[in-house]
């Protein structure tokens, strides 16, 4: 059962090639082939369309059937109350800003105005992120930089693009109450013991949360930009001639710093996971993204600056992502991500918060 009518695919298709006479004749499921079928199994179908049509290409294919192959997503997931959907926000990226973006994107076919579901070209990687190498993660350090670029300072444009997230601005209390929450029920149900099982452990995330507004108020005073906000490896096609960026449904304005930390940490992430040595360490990846914005916005970060940013960064980041998706996963699959999530995201938070957050005063 596909989300859409035929009616609705074939005026997207009519766009797509051009051609008002294309009828199409049916709609086949088509399965992924990895890595395609990884990225987002929950909402992502592939699709064969058949399709006629009378006048492409001056008749030359006049009565013969052709295929296409397309992406079919339907975004799901519990989204936080207050919060843009993110199939409307995917949409909205395709259709205002794609024109914009220094980066390919698999072309918009046809979509629900609410986001409900989006029909794309399909576009195939010809890389396999598990075997990127030092030069492709600079690459797509480097990509990510060129998106930032393009719309640094820009926070007063974007604001016509009401659906997009704002994180650090009208969308600050949702992300902080829904992360007090999810202390809250993982203490109610004392788990997991991680964290719960700890007092300096609570201690420090009681920092963060408390001092909430100190964390925005460090990152507010870096000048905005797009935040594709889920800027990851396999998020990225890297093609020989082009690079392909897709998964746009957290995208948002606030620091590129945001988006920095969400790559750099879902690489040790996805490195840890296959027990792989990275090719390069994730300081590298830091410092190139803190050269290339130096070069191309001329914004320069003293060594104290950068760091105290990035810790500012990973910290929010902590709160507005990881808190909720700790006190959501089930029980049982806590101890498959345990140590990940203990060395890539825990312990440096609270180390950062030690550094940088005032202590906690108990009467």
């Amino acid at each position: 059962m596909w989300p859409f009518t035929k009616a609705q695919l074939t005026a997207g298709l009519r766009r797509y090639f051009g051609d008002s006479s294309l009828q199409v004749t049916a709609i086949h499921e088509q399965p992924l082939p990895h890595p395609a079928n990884s990225l987002a199994p929950s909402d992502v179908r592939g699709a064969r369309v058949e399709y006629v049509a009378g006048s492409m290409l001056g008749g030359r294919y006049r009565g013969r059937t052709m295929t296409i192959d397309c992406l079919v997503k339907e975004p799901g997931g519990k989204l936080r109350v207050g919060l843009a959907g993110n199939g409307l926000r995917e949409v909205g990226v395709y259709r205002s800003l794609a024109s914009q973006l220094p980066v390919q994107m698999p072309a918009l076919i046809a979509a629900d105005n609410a986001g409900s579901w989006l029909v794309l070209e399909s576009v195939l990687p010809e890389l396999d992120p598990a075997a990127w190498s030092a030069a492709d993660y600079e690459r797509a350090i480097r990509t990510l930089a060129s998106i930032h670029e393009r719309f640094w300072g820009l926070s007063d444009d974007l604001a016509v693009y009401p659906w997009l997230a704002r994180p650090l601005a009208t969308d600050f209390e949702v992300y902080v109450l829904s992360a007090v929450g999810a202390m809250e029920k993982m203490v109610v149900d004392n788990r997991p013991a991680l964290i719960t099982g700890s007092l300096e452990v609570l201690t420090g995330l009681g920092q963060m949360l408390t001092q909430a507004e100190l964390l925005a108020e460090r990152l507010r005073a870096v000048p905005a930009t797009l935040l594709h906000g889920d800027f990851q490896p396999s998020n990225i096609y890297l093609q020989e001639d082009e690079t392909i960026v897709f998964n746009w449904q957290l995208a948002g304005v606030g620091p590129g710093v945001l988006d920095l930390v969400t790559f750099v940490n879902a690489c040790c992430w996805k490195q840890a996971e296959a027990q792989a040595k990275p090719p390069l360490p994730p300081e590298a990846l830091l410092e190139l993204y803190r050269a290339e914005i130096r070069t191309r916005v001329g914004v320069a970060w003293s060594d104290d600056e950068w760091a105290e940013l990035l810790d500012h960064a990973l910290m929010w980041r902590f709160i507005q992502d990881m808190l909720s998706w700790v006190a959501n996963l089930p029980p049982d699959d806590f101890p498959h991500y345990e140590a990940r999530f203990r060395d890539i995201w825990l312990r440096p938070v609270l180390d950062a918060a030690n550094r940088r957050l005032r202590p906690v005063l108990y009467l």
